[in-house]
C-alpha cells in the first residue's frame, strides 16, 4: 500500500505543483519536483511540512511523517484548499 503522503507528493506533482520540504530548522528540499528529493527529506525527520507551489504562489502545505503511522495516516493535517480537499476525499473513499 501506497502512504498517503507518497500519493500526495505524486498527486501535487502531477498538478505540476513544486515542492517545499520544511524539517523543523530549515527547508531541504526547495521549489522541486523531484520525488527522489522530497521523499529523502521527508523520511530525514520525524516529521516535516510540505509547501506547494504554482509557479510563485502558495497553493497549500501539509504537515506528513514518514514514521510511526498507518500508512492512510502519514498526512497528519493540510490546508483547506479546494485540492487538497478533493484528494482528501478521495483517499478516504
Amino acid at each position: 500500500m501506497q502512504t498517503a503522503y507518497l500519493a500526495l507528493v505524486r498527486h501535487a506533482l502531477g498538478l505540476g505543483y513544486t515542492i517545499s520540504v520544511w524539517d523543523g530548522e530549515e527547508w531541504q528540499v526547495k521549489r522541486s519536483s523531484s520525488i527522489k528529493a522530497i521523499t529523502e527529506a521527508v523520511k530525514s525527520v520525524d516529521e516535516a511540512e510540505l509547501r506547494f507551489r504554482d509557479g510563485d504562489k502558495i497553493v497549500g502545505w501539509a504537515r506528513v511523517s514518514a514514521f510511526g503511522l498507518e500508512p492512510d495516516e502519514t498526512v497528519m493535517d493540510h490546508s483547506l484548499q479546494p485540492w487538497l480537499e478533493a484528494w482528501s476525499e478521495k483517499q478516504a473513499a
